[in-house]
């Protein structure tokens, strides 16, 4: 009996081994290769207003590329911005004072706690030079999967004339 047993366990062990070597030298049916990522380059401040984020008072900045239907917003509350030395990060849906999405070519992009998302904002105070602007840098994820990396160079907080 205990020949058996023993047997037996070597027998389920080299089994075991087997399907992990397999498995690993296999490819999954379920295994999809990594979606090609949309880069979407932010270039113009197209406005400001004050609005909620977690029932809290919070400030809303719009940016785009000059486009009508292409807009990316940062949602932050007033007491982040406040206390954030100049640095917005939002990784995984892990800050809830602060908020980063785009709507691009007919698409909706946002951060997820479901995948790898992120956006840092870096704002830049004002000299005698040079207006306050931001700095944006962020990977979103639509509802169907597609990812979006979002760049922009130093965007000034200056709202441009519309010209007419």
């Amino acid at each position: 009996m205990h020949i058996f047993l023993w047997v037996s366990s070597i027998l389920l062990a080299a089994g075991l081994l087997f399907l992990s070597i397999n498995s690993q030298a296999t490819p999954k049916s379920t295994d999809k290769s990594p979606a090609i990522a949309v880069t979407i380059e932010l270039n113009k401040y197209l406005g400001g207003t004050q609005g909620k984020l977690k029932d809290k008072s919070a400030l809303i900045f719009r940016f785009g590329n000059g486009s009508a239907n292409n807009n990316c917003s940062i949602i932050t509350t007033d007491n982040y911005l406040r206390h954030s030395k100049n640095r917005l990060e939002n990784i995984n849906l892990s800050e809830s004072n602060f908020y980063f999405d785009c709507m691009w070519d007919g698409t909706y992009y946002f951060l997820s706690n479901r995948v790898r998302t992120y956006a840092e904002v870096i704002i830049k105070q004002p000299d005698s030079q040079f207006p306050m602007s931001m700095h944006i840098e962020a990977k979103l994820v639509s509802l169907t999967g597609e990812q979006a990396n979002i760049i922009s160079g130093d965007i000034s907080l200056r709202r441009q004339a519309r010209n007419n």
